[in-house]
């Protein structure tokens, strides 16, 4: 075999070997056991999955009605008019506080703070666990966010009024 052919290696072909030696260090040869081809392992593990999860996804699709809602009316207002999820801890800061004070300060000092996270936690170590300042005011954050987005998504009935899961109100959340 020339040095240009693919090598066979117990019925797996290499695709490419590149001649010589490295720069630094010696060869590293892989064994066996650690040799794992990308096709098929790999492609065909990848293929089942996307597989599997776009079933997953029609069966769950096919099992649940999920009806589109009628074209927007302007003059019809849903009550009450709810932001999408990922916006209902700022609608529910807005109800709450002035418009300024909900929809600019504490956003710029939400952002203001965690870019000044690194600068106030000057720890040398990089693991969780001596980074106290950091995880601490993230965790309080992330909290605060996580109630307020739980409240102003499914506890906000007509009006804006507090409305208990339980309660049939029948409204949409």
């Amino acid at each position: 075999m020339s040095e240009h052919e693919p090598a066979v290696h117990e019925g797996r072909r290499v695709l490419g070997v590149v001649p010589g030696t490295p720069p630094v260090g010696e060869r590293k040869v892989p064994e066996d056991q650690d040799l794992v081809m990308v096709w098929p392992h790999l492609l065909v593990r990848h293929a089942v999955v996307a597989i599997a999860t776009l079933l997953a996804v029609l069966v769950v699709s096919l099992l649940f009605d999920a009806p589109l809602r009628d074209l927007a009316n302007p003059f019809e207002t849903p009550n009450p008019e709810k932001a999408p999820w990922y916006f209902a801890a700022l609608q529910e800061l807005l109800s709450h506080f002035h418009p300024l004070v909900a929809g600019v300060l504490v956003p710029t000092a939400v952002i203001v703070g965690m870019a000044a996270l690194p600068y106030l936690d000057r720890s040398l170590y990089t693991s969780p666990r001596f980074r106290k300042v950091a995880v601490w005011t993230f965790t309080l954050f992330l909290t605060i966010w996580f109630v307020l987005t739980i409240i102003g998504f499914a506890f906000r009935g007509p009006n804006w009024s507090w409305v208990w899961p339980w309660q049939e109100w029948h409204g949409e959340l």
